[in-house]
């Protein structure tokens, strides 16, 4: 499953994020509608992985390999920002700051190029596409106010 590498450095670099980006911290006093939705469409793109049949057979496929590699790689990086330089101009600008909140879509549409099909019925690049745009919206908000709480 290609979100292993994810969870992974999730668990084992989340500790070392900025105080803003602990989980006490990251989700004090946000609005329940954006926990609420960003939770959603996280299980969702989450447990959808496990009914597909990846392939990089077509050409299609193979450039969503390196789109998937690419945001992996991005997403890794604007955490070792954070935990390296958190106080650098990236760090403490709205866009560094958010970079671990929109960086996951670009790994997300790699994955669903990838998508050979499910393992049960017919595949569509917008099942996984769709959820992982609303997922995008409600995470990057969330990230974005935390932004804007902790610099007012």
């Amino acid at each position: 499953m290609p979100l292993i590498p994810i969870f992974v450095w999730n668990s084992i670099f989340i500790s070392k994020l900025p105080l803003a980006y602990q989980p006490q911290s990251f989700n004090h006093d946000i609005p329940m509608f954006i926990i609420f939705g960003e939770n959603l469409f996280r299980i969702i793109i989450f447990i959808l992985p496990l009914f597909f049949k990846l392939s990089i057979r077509e050409a299609i496929q193979k450039k969503g390999l390196v789109v998937f590699v690419t945001g992996v790689a991005l997403y890794f990086l604007s955490w070792l920002i954070l935990i390296y330089m958190p106080d650098s101009k990236w760090g403490s600008n709205l866009i560094g700051f958010t970079a671990p909140a929109f960086t996951p879509i670009i790994w997300l549409l790699g994955l669903s190029l990838m998508v050979d099909k499910y393992y049960v019925f017919t595949y569509s690049r917008w099942h996984y596409i769709i959820p992982s745009i609303i997922f995008s919206i409600f995470h990057i908000y969330h990230a974005v106010y935390v932004f804007n709480r902790a610099n007012v």
